[in-house]
């Protein structure tokens, strides 16, 4: 075949290129570390926007991604994953509410030891244990979570928008009305992403195929 040498190159490059959970495990340290550090970490906080909306979910992709490689890194506790996947789950939820508290935001600005413990618990104790359980989770309670998720974002983002005074002493009227305006914003990115993924799939027939079975003979 004429393409078959350009097969094999491209093969072979795509195995040597192909990166190990071990390597993953130290590119998403890497990002947290990065995170957290004053150079791009400083420069995140210094908005409400960019403080919540891009260094807090960056942060809880950071622990996803830790997570999945830990799990491809060692199979065997997939299996420890699916036995507590919900307690997991409620950890990940429950720490996820807590830092869009206002007032966490703003300790997390004025004192490096709560900046420190948001880093440390939005990567492992948010993102790493919604890796763990999010896979071992029905479909149904898949959905009622993306629906609360859903919820969430325009319920906060409604309250930053209408709120009169400052919910944040670090940050101005304006930028809690930006990160509002941000919050609804990604709830309908959000929810038009969900009904895509919906629309697309595979409808369920709702009979079974016929199966031609032979006919008993006459006698």
């Amino acid at each position: 075949m004429r393409n078959a040498p350009f097969k094999r190159f491209c093969e072979s490059h795509a195995t040597r290129l192909q990166i190990t959970p071990l390597q993953r495990l130290q590119g998403w340290g890497l990002l947290t570390i990065m995170l957290w550090l004053p150079g791009l970490g400083g420069a995140l906080k210094q908005s409400m926007l960019t403080h919540m909306g891009v260094q807090v979910s960056l942060l809880v992709v950071a622990g996803y991604g830790l997570g999945r490689a830990l799990l491809a890194h060692r199979p065997e506790h997939v299996a420890t994953a699916r036995r507590y996947r919900w307690s997991l789950m409620l950890i990940a939820v429950f720490t996820l509410m807590v830092w869009m508290l206002p007032r966490l935001l703003d300790l997390a600005v004025d004192r490096p030891e709560v900046d420190l413990l948001k880093v440390l618990s939005l990567v492992l104790c948010a993102g790493l244990p919604l890796a763990w359980a999010w896979p071992q989770l029905p479909v149904v309670a898949q959905g009622v979570l993306h629906l609360e998720a859903l919820a969430t974002l325009w319920r906060m983002g409604w309250l930053y928008l209408d709120s009169p005074s400052r919910l944040c002493l670090s940050y101005g009227l304006a930028d809690q009305h930006s990160l509002g305006q941000g919050l609804m914003a990604a709830g309908l990115v959000y929810a038009l992403w969900l009904a895509f993924t919906v629309l697309r799939g595979q409808a369920v027939p709702l009979q079974t195929p016929h199966v031609n079975t032979p006919l008993p003979r006459m006698h």
